[in-house]
């Protein structure tokens, strides 16, 4: 329930602040703060009902996506690792939003980081690899931004550039990995293949294609 209600006051004032006019910064400032304090008020409670004593996903949330030609399944949680790093996500926004006070684009920082919030929060809770691998990747379109409109230095360009193929490439190999793991087992849940036994030559090439989205 309070999984589902953050991402519900993260999708709202990302459209509050849509439809705000860009001079009414006040009114910008005051709504993406108080938002946000909110959301990390609800992490806290999300972290403070956690338990510990349990080593199995919690919060969980399923979502049925289904079209004629199409049944998917969107799942949601949190474990002892996701949840601390939902948290620590929620908070530096926060901070961020709070010590943006003369920003001449103020409503397009906050879309931008509200965006980037959004998908970072579903990149540590989502519990389908395929829909992972998609919000991992859509983290470099607010950072594409942020990094082409507010950074530091004179090459921003030409650095957001290199930084959003460099990290594109890198993920491909990612991509083949799960199109692997999908092709063998038909499912990219990550509860059910945990538990599936990989042969060791499977596990040095699916590490090695893993490996390439995290640090390139």
């Amino acid at each position: 329930m309070l999984l589902n209600l953050i991402f519900f006051l993260i999708v709202l004032v990302f459209l509050l602040v849509f439809f705000l006019p860009s001079n009414n910064y006040k009114e910008i400032r005051s709504l993406a703060l108080s938002c946000s304090g909110l959301i990390v008020g609800f992490s806290l409670l999300l972290l403070n009902f956690f338990n510990n004593n349990l080593y199995h996903f919690q919060s969980l949330t399923v979502h049925k996506i289904g079209f004629e030609f199409l049944n998917l399944y969107f799942f949601v949680g949190l474990d002892g690792i996701s949840l601390f790093f939902f948290v620590l996500s929620n908070f530096l926004v926060f901070l961020c939003l709070l010590f943006v006070w003369d920003e001449k684009y103020l409503k397009e920082y906050v879309l931008v980081l509200i965006s980037l919030d959004f998908f970072l929060l579903l990149v540590f809770s989502v519990l389908d690899i395929i829909f992972f691998y998609i919000f991992f990747e859509s983290i470099l379109i607010p950072m594409y931004l942020m990094i082409g409109f507010w950074g530091s230095r004179e090459r921003k360009i030409r650095a957001v550039y290199l930084f959003f193929f460099y990290t594109l490439l890198g993920s491909l190999c990612t991509l083949l990995g799960l199109l692997y793991i999908y092709s063998k087992f038909g499912s990219l849940n990550y509860e059910y293949i945990s538990f599936i036994k990989f042969s060791f030559f499977e596990e040095y090439w699916l590490w090695l294609a893993f490996f390439f989205i995290f640090c390139l």
